[in-house]
């Protein structure tokens, strides 16, 4: 199927697959069950996505473990424990609310990514096109993606390390578009009483999150990354404050938090599963860089982290 088209016309349609999976991620209405296989644990869960006049509005909940469920709108995401009786109230954010893989540019993405169709499979009943992504360079991690030949929609995906090997993988066991009627049962409301206590985080209120410090400065960055956010806030009353960037590359993300040195501060690198971590010291404070990056990628950007006045 795709051995006669050239290098160049086969990393184009790898590129206008991905691409088509983005925008139905994110502009159909579907539902479905996937497990999320990380760090040696598997997890069941079930999707439901509504993008309709209203806007976007998705649900996620667990089906094993501890209960949880997590919605999100186009404003806020909120995040409910029935077993603790608590519920989170955040910014909606996808990146933190799902670890479903969408891209924003994939034109962008494919500066430091290697794009190509790689064959046919077929996931939960569903014909799939596979589409490797393969990394430039030694910082960032590589993918394979399993799309919907028919609607687009991700089926399965897999994140591979400098190995080839597999760190962390989705694969949806069943998986519909939904129709008019479907929708109008989907609430993003969550089913509480007035026994839960609700959190609110990120108020966008001075006193929980201010403006970064421009004294701290990365001084290299790894090629296609680029800071999409930079803030400080105050961890709790007797804290100081810890400021955060958000580093992304538009397919990887990494956080580098800034803190006064405390008997916590990890100092050089620590792992978990598909996630690295770094810590370096600079003067009294600890700069930890922390994503699901190498271990090469997180090191660099703590050991470039500078304070300039």
């Amino acid at each position: 199927m795709f051995g006669s088209a050239t290098a160049a016309d086969n990393e184009e349609q790898a590129m206008q697959w991905i691409q088509k999976m983005s925008m139905a991620m994110r502009d159909l209405s579907y539902k479905g069950n996937f497990v999320y296989v990380q760090n040696n644990q598997i997890e069941s869960m079930s999707i439901v996505h509504v993008k309709d006049s209203r806007g976007m509005r998705e649900r996620l909940i667990s089906l094993n473990g501890e209960a949880r469920e997590i919605l999100r709108d186009n404003n806020n995401l909120t995040c409910v424990w029935p077993s603790s009786r608590q519920v989170v109230v955040d910014q909606s954010n996808q990146s933190t609310s799902s670890p479903i893989w969408i891209p924003d540019d994939v034109k962008r993405i494919s500066r430091f990514y290697e794009f190509s169709m790689s064959g046919t499979d077929r996931i939960a009943d569903h014909n799939a096109v596979i589409i490797s992504i393969k990394p430039k360079d030694e910082y960032r991690y590589g993918m394979k993606a399993w799309v919907d030949e028919k609607n687009g929609l991700l089926l399965q995906s897999v994140l591979l390390d400098e190995q080839g090997e597999i760190k962390e993988q989705i694969m949806f066991t069943s998986l519909s578009l939904m129709h008019d009627d479907d929708q109008v049962l989907f609430s993003v409301v969550p089913q509480i009483d007035s026994g839960y206590a609700l959190i609110r985080s990120h108020t966008g209120q001075e006193s929980t999150q201010l403006k970064a410090d421009a004294e701290w400065k990365l001084a290299n960055l790894p090629g296609g990354f680029w800071i999409e956010s930079s803030f400080k806030k105050k961890m709790s009353e007797n804290s100081g404050y810890t400021q955060q960037m958000v580093l992304t590359d538009g397919m990887a993300s990494v956080s580098v938090f800034i803190e006064r040195t405390s008997e916590q501060s990890l100092t050089g690198e620590s792992s978990m599963g598909a996630v690295n971590a770094y810590g370096a010291r600079i003067q009294e404070f600890t700069v930890t860089a922390i994503g699901e990056v190498p271990a090469i990628t997180v090191k660099s950007l703590a050991e470039s982290t500078v304070y300039q006045q």
